[in-house]
């Protein structure tokens, strides 16, 4: 079939699956019924200017309009979408229900049978916590991110408090501390995305190494002890490294995800004896817990994965770079 059939052929199949008569596609395109006639017949082409409006009519794409043909991978791409929608609209929904369950069975055994509401605020608090997480974003419109951000917060802080003034105890100062350390992390990637997209990734990075110092930091200024100078500050430096390194193979390994994947997971092998080593210095009382040959095992599988996903990366390259 040559392109003119096709054309017209297409056109006239589109019609049809809309349910429209070329009667009614004309009227709606403010032509005559003899327009759209000579379309299908192959005798004459619509004007460049109708293009959008017909698209629209027949429930096409441009691109499929100009090719006289469906667009099969976008038409695939959009039903996958949509299949990610309802999924997560229907896990979105379960959610909710499970909310609605939860509150009112929780608040009438609280009364019923302890004849009190104590540990109810803590479910109270958990809930809201979760549904922030989970419904918030999707009813939010603008400033989506940072309004879940913040509900969830104030809940989680809001927690805190409930498991506090259910259990008791001097320990409340130290756990809102705590978390609001712990809080300053999202806070500050959301910030890093926010202002400076261009480099907000290695920002991340550099705020983590920062915040994993400051965190222990702060638990220690509560507890107290010997182990932040003597074992926490070099084993967060041991992992600050491997996170920039990791960082560095990500962004400056050539090849595609499988190398960079491989790359990372090789960096992980090596990692895992230096960990260990740094640890049994540190804490003799670690070593005593130590399985050498299962150290091993271990090491031994993660370099094999990270080696399997190089040769895998290099196959994927070759394979494309292969002239047809």
């Amino acid at each position: 079939m040559d392109e003119e059939k096709t054309f017209g052929a297409y056109i006239r199949q589109k019609r049809l699956e809309a349910g429209l008569t070329q009667k009614e596609l004309a009227v709606r395109l403010f032509l005559t019924e003899s327009s759209v006639s000579k379309w299908e017949r192959n005798l004459s082409y619509p004007d460049v200017s109708l293009v959008p409006a017909i698209c629209r009519e027949l429930h096409i794409s441009e691109h499929e309009f100009f090719t006289a043909c469906d667009d099969d991978q976008k038409h695939a791409q959009e039903r996958a979408a949509a299949v990610q929608r309802a999924v997560g609209s229907a896990l979105r929904r379960l959610c909710l229900a499970g909310y609605v369950i939860a509150l009112p069975v929780c608040l009438i055994v609280d009364w019923v049978v302890f004849h009190s509401l104590d540990w109810f605020w803590i479910v109270l608090a958990g809930i809201a916590l979760s549904f922030c997480l989970t419904n918030l974003p999707w009813l939010v419109r603008r400033e989506r991110v940072s309004t879940s951000l913040g509900a969830a917060s104030a809940c989680l802080l809001l927690l805190l408090t409930a498991c506090w003034n259910y259990a008791g105890g001097h320990w409340l100062m130290a756990g809102l501390a705590i978390t609001a350390v712990s809080l300053a992390l999202p806070w500050s990637w959301w910030a890093a995305w926010r202002h400076y997209g261009k480099h907000a990734i290695t920002l991340c990075v550099a705020l983590t190494s920062g915040w994993v110092f400051l965190l222990l930091t702060v638990i220690w200024a509560f507890t107290g002890g010997d182990w932040l100078f003597r074992a926490a500050y070099p084993l967060a430096a041991l992992g600050v490294v491997f996170l920039w390194a990791c960082y560095g193979c990500l962004r400056w390994v050539p090849g595609g995800a499988w190398v960079k994947a491989g790359a990372v997971v090789i960096l992980a092998a090596l990692a895992t004896p230096a960990f260990n080593g740094l640890c049994a210095f540190l804490l003799p009382e670690y070593h005593t817990g130590n399985i050498p040959w299962l150290n091993r095992l271990v090491f031994l599988a993660t370099l094999a994965a990270g080696l399997v996903l190089l040769a895998v990366g290099n196959a994927e390259k070759i394979r494309k770079n292969r002239p047809e």
